[in-house]
């Protein structure tokens, strides 16, 4: 008997171990002249799964063909091997056009999605946010005029960005004007956010009951998840 309470004691300390970590997504874009690079590493349950997403090119080839997106993606679970997957896209008005019907599918196959939405976002952490942009216009004059907008800008997007997350901390925001004679523009952009899994399970539980209770919901959310 008492090793039967022991072992229920153990697997419910466990549970609520499990529950009480932390997703953790790490965030980074930077811009540097043409070089551009997106990483994204998510991190669960202790570090015992990692994601990690890189797209080491975005080049843009014309009008027609748009954005040509490679992704590296590597995946590590427990402490076995790590798999890498590579994949190409193609970025275009077409590609766009699809995404946003797709947007709309998904915003008719469940109920009261925005609001969905709106309160997982409000669980989301961001625990550190900085972004920094030197830049240059290519005079000293319009460099100037140029810094204060870009400043605006910046308040801007925190702003509205801190109504809908938490911020535990103030963002570091940096703007620097280049004064020189040619133009040139560098950004980075460092993001660390986190959520609760327990509160991750449970919103796709309630986004799980949301799709059911529309009609065809599933079935559409099927279509949306594998047509690739």
């Amino acid at each position: 008997m008492w090793i039967s309470i022991i072992i229920v004691f153990v697997l419910v300390l466990l549970i609520i171990t499990v529950l009480l970590s932390k997703i953790n997504m790490d965030i980074r874009l930077s811009k540097q002249g043409k070089n551009e690079e997106v990483v994204f590493n998510v991190t669960m349950l202790y570090g015992l799964i990692r994601y990690h997403y890189e797209l080491p090119m975005l080049k843009f080839e014309n009008m027609k063909k748009g954005l040509i997106v490679k992704v590296e993606k590597k995946k590590n679970v427990g402490m076995g091997a790590s798999r890498t997957d590579d994949s190409e896209t193609q970025v275009n008005k077409r590609k766009i056009d699809f995404w946003i019907r797709e947007i709309h599918e998904i915003l008719a196959a469940t109920e009261s999605f925005k609001i969905w939405m709106k309160r997982t976002l409000s669980r989301l952490s961001i625990v550190k946010f900085m972004w920094s942009t030197h830049f240059s216009v290519g005079d000293a004059a319009s460099t100037a005029t140029a810094t204060g907008l870009v400043w605006s800008a910046k308040a801007f997007i925190v702003g509205w960005l801190s109504h809908q997350v938490q911020m535990k901390t103030y963002p570091q925001l940096f703007v620097v004007p280049v004064f020189e004679d040619r133009p040139q523009f560098t950004s980075e952009i460092s993001c660390n956010a986190q959520i609760s899994f327990g509160y991750a399970l449970y919103a796709g539980l309630v986004l799980m009951i949301r799709v059911l209770k529309v009609k065809g919901g599933v079935k559409k959310w099927k279509n949306i998840l594998f047509k690739r």
